[in-house]
């Protein structure tokens, strides 16, 4: 490339111009926003400048194109209208949140037990099943594997059955066990047991016969059938060989029978566990007084015509209990994946120190009371008679309470939970104290009946219901004669709390 002097190029240049003598094109359609060369108007103008000024110089002119924004409009806006946004749903969620959260400061707190410590038992009896035979009584030694009869049935198998009757004392210990496991021998051990009276008026004495069957006469040597026998104890323990395969199979049938004596058998304690056997029990009437008595075994149905005693535990799993049962002291019953169905009565001495305990627990199914009480109370009473504890964490929880129409009113002091199901808790007319009811989704009702009885105590006063609080999901208040306390009353009264989460919660008083 060949570049002239700058002396030959001002020779060559034409003299300057007072205005440019410059046609300007047509304006151009379009122009990409971000291209790097300069706009015409730019351009003339850059022209100008140069011929005004008398440069003699080529330059080249370049304008720069716009610099891009880290942030653009665009981005500005839709920032400001999320902003905006966010405010205003703030206000449309916030304001009601703070209104109602002042509403509930507002709001008296919920009653809750206050004024008696509950001295709360555990669920063991004392009436403990004798797990090794020889702790039944030093002076004993136990006798297995002596049958009445053997035999070989003709069947596939040859099975192996025998069969043992023993009389027993009437009195003192009773324990029945066995060592089976439902980890173990499930569907390969199976039995029933019979606990009742003799049908049979001319039987004098308490007798038990047991009956077994195994699937070869291996087994049937292993296994061992063992007593422990005195005049103040009765003791069966069965022993399940551990090296049973699923083709094995043992069979079992106790009955145990009282007589239909005048004289009341005296049974101190009354004890078994047989985990995946059927227990059942008669109604014993007036012929035999227990004073404790423990029904247990995993896998184990349990029905009980009718049991009386100070103490009663029932407890199994995977399997229903149905029953009634009477007691003066406590009365635990418990499964897990199964229902409860019991009648129970309670009585309660006024002039003893500690007021009578219920527990009913399963899971995962309904259960169901109907709660008879009875504390022949002569003045208003200074501590709960009953204090009562059910609970469930699926399914329909029910119970009832009523006064036996012998008894004053009592207090009681009750607290049925479910954790999912409903719940329905009906309360007669002579209850007397605070109650409460919540449910966390589900809808709350609290009710009153049209009865309306006196105070036996002090005829003046009148049935008052007091609703202290209501709401769709929970509602507390007082129930009783005279005006409410409050939340003080020197005198002790009773205390209802009844709640689930995501299901209803039904609150009934009869009156």
């Amino acid at each position: 490339m060949i570049i002239q002097n700058e002396d030959d190029l001002r020779k060559l240049k034409d003299p300057p111009v007072t205005t440019p003598a410059l046609r300007y094109p047509e304006r151009a359609a379009g122009r990409r926003p971000f291209s790097p060369l300069p706009d015409y108007e730019t351009s003339q103008a850059l022209a100008l400048n140069v011929l005004n000024n008398d440069s003699d110089s080529l330059v080249t002119f370049y304008k720069p194109p716009p610099k891009r924004r880290f942030i653009d409009s665009r981005s500005w806006r839709a920032g400001i209208t999320a902003l905006g946004i966010y405010i205003i749903l703030s206000i449309i969620i916030g304001i009601p949140l703070i209104v109602k959260k002042s509403q509930e400061d507002d709001k008296p707190p919920p009653y809750y037990p206050s004024n008696y410590v509950v001295p709360w038992l555990g669920k063991t009896t004392t009436s403990h099943y004798v797990t090794n035979i020889n702790n039944l009584s030093s002076s004993l030694s136990p006798v297995c594997n002596v049958w009445d009869t053997t035999g070989q049935l003709n069947d596939a198998r040859n099975s192996m059955v025998g069969q043992v009757l023993n009389t027993v004392s009437s009195n003192g210990r009773f324990s029945i066990t066995t060592n089976a496991s439902y980890m173990s021998s499930m569907n390969v051990v199976m039995g029933d047991l019979f606990v009742g009276i003799n049908s049979d008026t001319s039987v004098t004495d308490t007798t038990i016969l047991v009956n077994m069957q195994a699937s070869n006469v291996g087994l049937f040597d292993q296994t061992l059938v063992c007593f422990a026998l005195s005049d103040n104890a009765t003791g069966l323990a069965i022993y399940i060989p551990d090296n049973m395969s699923l083709n094995d199979q043992l069979l079992f049938n106790i009955t145990l029978l009282y007589p239909q004596s005048p004289i009341i058998a005296q049974v101190d304690s009354f004890a078994t566990y047989l985990p995946l056997f059927t227990q059942t029990f008669g109604n014993f009437g007036d012929y035999v007084d227990f004073e404790k008595v423990s029904i247990e075994g995993p896998v184990s149905k349990i029905f009980v015509a009718f049991i009386e005693a100070g103490q009663i535990l029932v407890e199994t799993s995977l399997e229903s209990i149905f029953g009634q049962f009477a007691a003066s002291h406590s009365l635990f019953v418990s499964t897990i994946q199964a229902p409860i169905d019991i009648n129970a009565s309670l009585f309660n001495d006024p002039d003893s120190s500690f007021p009578t305990y219920l527990e009913v627990n399963t899971g995962n199914s309904n259960l169901t009371a109907n709660v008879t009480l009875n504390a022949p109370n002569t003045s208003p009473p200074q501590r709960p008679n009953f204090i009562v504890n059910m609970r469930t964490f699926y399914g329909q929880a029910t119970a009832s309470f009523v006064h036996d129409p012998t008894s004053p009113p009592a207090a009681i002091k009750l607290r049925l939970e479910n954790d999912i199901g409903p719940v329905n808790a009906m309360l007669d007319q002579y209850f007397q104290g605070f109650f409460q009811a919540s449910a966390k989704l589900g809808a709350v009702s609290v009710t009153q009946g049209t009865a309306s009885p006196s105070d036996p105590f002090d005829t003046s006063l009148g049935r008052n219901f007091s609703l202290d609080y209501i709401s769709d999901t929970r509602t507390y208040g007082w129930i009783g004669w005279g005006p409410n306390p409050g939340g003080f009353l020197q005198q002790q009264i009773g205390e209802v709390v009844v709640e689930t989460s995501i299901a209803d919660c039904t609150l009934f008083f009869d009156g």
